[in-house]
């Protein structure tokens, strides 16, 4: 799917490039200026109101809650509303990541992914220590299309965690779950051994990738035990506890994860099936 067409509404003229944006306040911005945006299909005509129309190849039936995604680098789009108009359908979009789109950019509608981020750490669970890796692994995951509907900080104890990862992907309720923190070699580090006993198949890949990616610039990471499994339609990864560790490897994993999450839920034929 590609960008067509990029129509400045307030009778300015097709544009070639635009820059998309969230204000302080949160408004949507066009090159800086305050404008509705909206995405259609070549079919259309064009309305007159004042937003940005972007003419994409084809619909794929994207529905509220669903992304249009223009690789990486470039912006995230939410769409927030199907709106009919004598026109013909129109897709309201709100910006979620920043970034310049072009003519003939390539495109995805994507599926929106269900993600659970749980923090293990003895102290954060008491209190005593404030958990910064969880909150930045949720501020990362629209990068993906992802979205935290679950929270959670416990103790370093195997039970506790299995328990959290049982019911989060019972029934398929979260597509992916990031887990941060219990990885080391401390005698209380005991996430791997938790996600093995939860996991049905481990995917030996991704432990690997995020080990040798952050080896480059910090050696130590390759003592790290990260893991990731699946768990019938879940998959479920364990990265490091600190905030910079985990931030760097769920970016290393990002090119992949949103393929991973399609295939293992059966949803790869579904609109949106790569992560560019």
């Amino acid at each position: 799917m590609r960008l067509l067409r990029l129509f400045h509404g307030d009778n300015c003229q097709d544009a070639f490039v635009c820059y998309l944006h969230r204000g302080k306040e949160g408004e949507t911005l066009v090159d800086g200026k305050g404008k509705a945006i909206y995405a259609g299909l070549p079919t259309h005509s064009l309305p007159k109101d004042e937003a940005l129309f972007m003419i994409v190849s084809r619909g794929d039936g994207a529905d509220v809650g669903h992304y249009l995604s223009f690789g990486d680098g470039a912006p995230l789009l939410l769409v927030t509303q199907v709106e009919e108009k004598e026109e013909g359908t129109f897709t309201a979009l709100e910006v979620v990541m920043d970034g310049f789109v072009a003519l003939s950019s390539p495109c995805h509608w994507w599926f929106p992914i269900t993600a659970g981020v749980l923090t293990v750490s003895d102290k954060g669970s008491r209190g005593e220590r404030i958990d910064t890796a969880g909150p930045a692994l949720a501020k990362l995951l629209p990068r993906i299309g992802a979205r935290a509907i679950e929270r959670a900080i416990v103790p370093d104890e195997i039970e506790e965690i299995t328990s959290v990862l049982r019911e989060w992907s019972s029934g398929s309720k979260v597509d992916l779950i990031l887990v941060t923190g219990g990885t080391g070699l401390s005698p209380r580090d005991v996430t791997p051994e938790a996600l093995m006993s939860v996991g049905d198949r481990v995917v030996p890949g991704l432990g690997e990738y995020m080990r040798w990616a952050t080896s480059l610039s910090t050696p130590r990471s390759i003592l790290s035990r990260g893991i990731a499994v699946t768990k019938d339609k879940s998959l479920i990864m364990a990265l490091p506890g600190s905030e910079k560790g985990a931030t760097e490897c769920f970016k290393a994993l990002m090119p992949v994860l949103r393929h991973a999450v399609e295939i293992l839920s059966g949803r790869g034929g579904e609109c949106a099936h790569s992560h560019r």
